[in-house]
């Protein structure tokens, strides 16, 4: 029997993997009844000398109106609806008056949202919402065709025009009597969803390629990560948006391709084909690495005993990012990773010192991140650990030893390189 299955573990092991699980059931359950949209209380947080004298809360959207201290009745109505971003749900409430031609957008009021700070202080720096200003509830509300992304915070554009066009197309439907005339969402496929794709393609031909050209091809990939998964769109995975998908975080594929292409080609690779492909290639993060690496010119070496003691403590950080992300149904609470806060040089709290702990020790040892710390890394590594497991109990092939778990894990906790 190896030291790496189950049935090795001590009894205190046990008891406590058992804890953990349960555990994180519990926190699960209690933040998902806790987090219950109360759009008035909400809307109150952002205008408290308004009266609410009128909301009709039976299905999205939810549409106020107001009384001024003087007791008149406001021409203006609030109308709010959901949206999904990079993070998870979003809330927006959108001002509008009446027109002649029916109504137009006055004000946009962010009333919750569960961004990550990097990506939401781009969003207020580029003024993202004073576009929708003055704009008539009829218009398309599209992005690249009437509205402009914000570069490196495209998701969290995506999402936030998703939540304005639902509130005043259904507003206007619904409650301004107007006939549907604004250009419905279609598949948006251009040059970023091809440029993903390609990525993914070239990264599991290269995977499989031993020669040259599967060297070079390598390179490349990584090397086009950096600049679009990094720099352009700043999209690397982390836990929080794994996390996120567990809690129905997901965003519409119509609307967020990009975000779908990202997950398919990361979780397909580890279940499809039994490989790590997106932490070996696909991760911008890693690349960042590697260079510092080649600057240092120091390779030291990790004992198998120390691998063996970074994979239970990344399991006991994975664990406290997790209970916080349940309970609070917030995934950025729980995001420690330093990948978003490299490429936007923004972050909260512990990532200000973990980023340059991790860059420091990339110096000295390959992939240092990687192979002692991060969580995406452990568990796409502990999927394909169990696709393994999995597939040779059905061939009846003898299970793998914990060394050679160790050699084809891709760069984990306690694994070494290996696409």
């Amino acid at each position: 029997m190896s030291k790496g299955d189950k049935s090795s573990l001590s009894p205190r092991e046990r008891l406590l993997r058992v804890f953990a699980y349960v555990s994180l059931l519990a926190a699960f359950i209690v933040g998902q009844i806790a987090d219950k949209t109360d759009y008035q209380a909400l809307l109150q947080q952002q205008m408290p000398d308004a009266v609410l004298v009128q909301s009709e809360q039976r299905a999205l959207p939810v549409v106020f109106r107001t009384e001024d201290k003087s007791g008149e009745i406001s021409e203006d109505a609030v109308v709010m609806a959901d949206g999904v971003g990079y993070g998870g749900p979003m809330v927006v409430g959108v001002r509008a008056r009446r027109t002649d031609d029916g109504a137009r957008i006055s004000e946009i009021l962010v009333l919750s949202h569960k961004e990550t700070a990097g990506y939401q202080n781009r969003i207020n720096r580029a003024n993202f919402f004073r576009q929708f200003a003055g704009k008539s509830v009829t218009d398309p509300f599209l992005i690249g065709e009437d509205i402009d992304a914000v570069t490196g915070a495209t998701v969290s554009s995506q999402g936030y025009t998703e939540a304005i066009r639902e509130a005043v197309h259904l507003g206007a439907a619904q409650h301004l009597g107007l006939e549907p005339s604004w250009q419905t969402v279609d598949w948006r496929l251009g040059m970023e969803e091809l440029i993903l794709t390609a990525l993914f393609a070239l990264a599991i031909f290269g995977a499989y390629r031993r020669d040259k050209l599967g060297k070079y091809l390598r390179l490349g990939v990584m090397a086009g990560a950096l600049v679009f998964v990094g720099f352009y769109y700043n999209a690397a995975l982390s836990l929080g948006q794994l996390a996120g998908i567990v809690m129905g975080y997901i965003p519409h594929p119509k609307l967020h391709p990009v975000w779908w292409i990202m997950i398919i080609g990361a979780l397909g690779c580890v279940i499809v084909l039994g490989r790590n492909i997106y932490c070996h290639q696909i991760c911008p993060f890693l690349v960042v690495q590697n260079v510092l690496q080649k600057i240092s010119g120091v390779s030291l070496r990790i004992k198998p005993s120390i691998q063996r003691q970074a994979r239970k403590f990344v399991f006991t950080m994975s664990w406290v990012a997790l209970m916080l992300i349940f309970l609070s149904a917030h995934p950025a609470l729980g995001s420690y990773e330093p990948f978003a806060m490299i490429f936007s040089l923004e972050g909260v709290g512990i990532q200000w010192y973990i980023l340059p702990a991790s860059l420091l020790g990339a110096l000295f040892v390959p992939n240092f991140w990687c192979r002692l710390f991060c969580p995406v890394g452990l568990f796409l590594n502990e999927g394909v650990r169990a696709r393994r497991t999995i597939r040779n109990k059905l061939v009846r092939k003898k299970p793998m030893t914990e060394t050679s778990v160790l050699a084809t894990d891709a760069m984990a906790p306690g694994g070494e390189i290996d696409g």
